[in-house]
């Protein structure tokens, strides 16, 4: 196939005429979403250029610590928002949070990258980079929503929980873990079901748009799918094990410190 075509600058900024669309009617039914628009756009158009510019200076230098250092970042921007979005204590959280996305890029990303794709080398910033994205923003969302729920039932049904511990249950945490967990694995499980069907998915269009061949964008697709459902498995079930460990003692009764910050 033919490699991708190159998209006119100018054109590009001619698309961006189109949010003239949405911003009118913003402000006709008053929705109060004009400075929120304008906002995201500027912000997503100036970190891409940064984004981009700096994945070139990456890839020219091919330098194993250099890629390292930017996926950890990576890592700790990714627990630090999961924090922030499930409105938890970052003092408190953050740790259980960070371990849970490095034991997941730990596990998956080697499989990727040397088993599967096979870069050479391995941590070619070229793959490695773009992967550990796609797994993270995955691993983030997942992670709100199971903590998110985590606390959120804590809060709502907290006399139930407290029933629970003076029945003396072993686990009274366990049915609201389970629940956040349900919770964190049901859109990418979703996902999966419908894939192809009712909708093409970023990378693959993305990839045939590029000029690679439709049958080997579906087997990257694959691999990457399969390696999002189980980097969002073991990030979200890692971090909810260790955050339970914060929260409660080992009689399973909250701590004081659990009662006065991370639940919203």
């Amino acid at each position: 196939m033919n490699e991708a075509l190159n998209i006119n600058s100018w054109a590009l900024a001619g698309l961006y005429l189109l949010f003239i669309i949405p911003l009118f009617f913003f402000q006709r039914w008053q929705l109060g979403l004009s400075k929120n628009l304008i906002s995201a756009v500027v912000r997503m158009t100036l970190q891409l250029a940064v984004v981009g510019l700096y994945l070139q200076t990456l890839f020219a230098f091919a330098n194993i610590w250099l890629n390292t250092l930017w996926l950890l970042i990576m890592i700790l921007v990714a627990s630090g928002t999961i924090c922030k979005q499930a409105s938890a204590s970052l003092k408190q959280l953050i740790p259980p949070i960070l371990a849970g996305q490095l034991l997941a890029m730990s596990l998956v990303l080697p499989v990727l990258m040397i088993g599967v794709i096979q870069a050479e080398p391995w941590w070619k910033a070229q793959y490695l980079i773009p992967v550990a994205g796609m797994l993270l923003g995955n691993a983030l969302s997942a992670n709100v929503l199971a903590l998110e729920r985590l606390l959120t039932s804590l809060k709502k049904r907290h006399a139930e929980y407290q029933f629970y511990v003076a029945l003396g249950a072993p686990n009274p945490s366990r049915p609201f873990l389970r629940e956040a967990l349900t919770a964190a694995l049901r859109p990418p499980i979703a996902a999966m079901s419908t894939l192809g069907i009712v909708s093409l998915p970023g990378m693959m269009t993305g990839q045939i748009l590029g000029g690679t061949e439709p049958l080997l964008a579906v087997k990257y697709q694959l691999v990457i799918m399969v390696a999002i459902f189980i980097s969002v498995f073991v990030s979200a079930a890692t971090t909810l094990y260790f955050v339970s460990r914060r929260l409660f003692n080992r009689y399973g009764q909250l701590t004081s410190e659990s009662r006065s910050k991370p639940l919203p």
